[in-house]
C-alpha cells in the first residue's frame, strides 16, 4: 500500500461536458465529408479511446490495493475515455453514413489487444505512471493539433474538449507518480529510460491498426500496409507543421525527469527544435 500522500490531487476539471452538449445536427458537412483523411483520422481516433475499458481494466487490477487511483480510474478516467470514444463515433457516422463503424472497430479489437497485455505494463507504479505520462501526453498533442486545424466548427468544438480532457488525466497520472516516487525512488535514469521507450512506441501498433482497419473497411478493395501507413504519416505531418503544441507536449515530457529549472530552461528549446522535425519533418 503506497504511504499516505499529504500533497493535494489535482483539481477536476472545471469544463465537465457531456455528449449531448456537442451539436452534431449543425454540423457543416460540406466543409469535410469529402476528406477521407478527417474520416480516417477521427475514425482510427475512436476506436482507441472506444478500447479503454480494456486499458482501465489492466490498470485496476495493477494498483487494486490503491483506493485513491482505483476509485479516480474508475469514476472518471474511464467513464471520460469511454464519452470521448462515443462522441468521435457519432461524429464519424453523422458525418459518414455509410461507414461500417461497427465492423472497422472490431477489426481493430482483433488486431490490437494483443498489444495490450497487463505484463506488458511497466515493472513499477511509479514507472507506469511515467508511462502513462507519456501518453497523455501524446494524446493531449494529438486533439490540440486537431482542435487547431479542423475545418469544420463542430469538431473544433468536440475535440477541445477532448484535449482538455487530456491534459487533465496527464495532472492526475503525474499526481500519482509522485506518489509511487516517495517510496519507489526510481533514478533518473529510469525514469528517462522508460519516457525515451514510450515514445518510440506512440502512434506505432494503436494508430496503424486503427487506421488499416478504418481504410480497408471504408475501401474493401484496398490493402494498407506499412508503407501506407508512412505515407499517411507524411501527409499528415503538413497539420503538424503549422499547428502542433511542441512547446506544451515537451514540457509535459520534461516534468517527471524533475530537472532542476535551469536545465529546463537550457533544454526546452533545443527538444522543440528536435520534436519539430521527428513529429513533422
Amino acid at each position: 500500500m503506497p504511504t499516505p500522500d499529504t500533497r493535494p490531487s489535482p483539481a477536476t476539471p472545471h469544463h465537465r461536458w457531456s455528449i449531448d452538449q456537442i451539436a452534431f445536427d449543425r454540423i457543416a458537412h460540406e466543409r469535410i465529408v469529402r476528406e477521407d483523411t478527417w474520416l480516417y483520422v477521427l475514425a482510427a481516433a475512436s476506436f482507441v479511446e472506444s478500447l479503454s475499458d480494456l486499458y482501465t481494466r489492466n490498470l485496476l487490477d495493477y494498483m487494486a490495493d490503491d483506493s485513491e487511483a482505483s476509485g479516480w480510474l474508475r469514476e472518471q478516467w474511464e467513464p471520460e475515455e469511454l464519452q470521448h470514444g462515443r462522441a468521435l463515433r457519432r461524429y464519424v457516422e453523422t458525418v459518414w453514413p455509410g461507414f461500417d463503424w461497427p465492423a472497422a472497430f472490431d477489426g481493430f479489437c482483433a488486431d490490437y489487444r494483443p498489444y495490450c497485455k497487463p505484463e506488458l505494463l511497466a515493472p513499477t507504479r511509479a514507472l507506469e505512471m511515467v508511462a502513462r505520462c507519456v501518453i497523455e501526453t501524446g494524446t493531449s498533442g494529438l486533439y490540440g493539433l486537431l482542435h487547431q486545424v479542423s475545418p469544420e466548427p463542430v469538431l473544433s468544438a468536440l475535440t477541445g474538449h477532448i484535449h482538455h480532457d487530456e491534459v487533465g488525466h496527464y495532472k492526475y497520472f503525474y499526481h500519482f507518480f509522485l506518489r509511487y516516487r516517495e517510496t519507489e525512488h526510481p533514478s533518473r535514469w529510469q525514469v528517462a529510460r522508460v519516457l525515451r521507450h514510450r515514445l518510440s512506441e506512440i502512434g506505432q501498433e494503436d494508430a496503424y491498426l486503427a487506421l488499416k482497419n478504418a481504410v480497408t473497411v471504408h475501401h474493401p478493395d484496398q490493402t494498407f500496409g506499412p508503407q501506407d501507413f508512412q505515407r499517411f504519416q507524411h501527409m499528415a505531418g503538413h497539420w503538424a507543421r503549422i499547428a502542433y503544441p511542441y512547446d506544451m507536449t515537451v514540457k509535459m515530457l520534461l516534468k517527471p525527469l524533475r530537472l532542476p529549472n535551469f536545465i529546463n530552461r537550457l533544454a526546452l528549446p533545443l527538444l522543440v527544435y528536435q520534436a519539430r522535425r521527428v513529429v513533422a519533418p
